[in-house]
């Protein structure tokens, strides 16, 4: 990433991208281990029966609740970093195709936080064919479908945080907006970014690839 792309955003750009590549490793790490404390909690449970002492069962248990809680607490920080990597990528490769003047010090800062649900929706609005005007067609419809699919997935995200209000009716659409998955997910029910969170890492991935592609095309470095 060189040419007109600072290297304030550089920094930014890489710092993001490392972390949240590392928490896409961490998490999927987390999500076989805590699978794998219940499926031996099962067996466990299975040659427990009938013994008066079930100590490996009751271990395995405790050790596989222990193996949830660190996968949520790494699927938040994963949520939060790629949504932070998605907004800031989008933004610094959306100045480069319209040429306009790099960011500033408090707008990278502030593009490196967690995005509410409605500045994500806003980040995923931008249609690949805007974004990539340099890239063959079929890698654009490619790019195009997975965006789309992410903001479903965002959408999604917005009804069901929508429903966490304990009347009946569902939260207006921007009130919701306003939310952070990370601090709206109720803790006794599964997080919000579950089936998503793939979808967001992957997504974030790519953009550091796209913006060095465009550099390519324009300055030819």
């Amino acid at each position: 990433m060189r040419g007109p792309v600072t290297q304030l955003e550089v920094e930014a750009l890489r710092s993001l991208y490392t972390a949240s590549l590392h928490l896409r490793q961490e998490y999927a790490a987390a999500v076989n281990r805590t699978l794998t404390h219940y499926r031996l909690g099962d067996i466990a449970e299975d040659n427990a029966r009938g013994k008066a002492f079930t100590h490996h069962h009751d271990v395995l248990r405790q050790m596989a609740s222990a193996a949830d809680r660190y996968e949520r607490d790494v699927g938040m920080l994963a949520w939060s970093h790629a949504g932070a990597a998605v907004r800031l990528g989008t933004r610094v490769l959306e100045r480069l195709v319209h040429g306009q003047a790099p960011l500033g010090v408090d707008e990278v800062a502030a593009l490196c936080d967690e995005p509410t649900l409605g500045e994500l929706r806003t980040t995923l609005s931008t249609p690949a064919d805007t974004l990539l005007p340099h890239r063959d067609p079929w890698i654009k419809e490619h790019q195009e479908k997975s965006r789309k699919q992410l903001l479903q997935a965002v959408e999604g995200v917005f009804s069901d945080a929508a429903q966490l209000d304990s009347r009946d009716k569902p939260l207006p659409d921007d009130v919701v907006a306003g939310f952070r998955l990370t601090q709206v997910s109720p803790p006794d029910m599964d997080p919000l970014y579950e089936g998503r969170l793939e979808q967001l890492l992957s997504y974030a991935e790519g953009l550091p690839h796209e913006i060095s592609v465009h550099l390519k095309h324009t300055t030819g470095r």
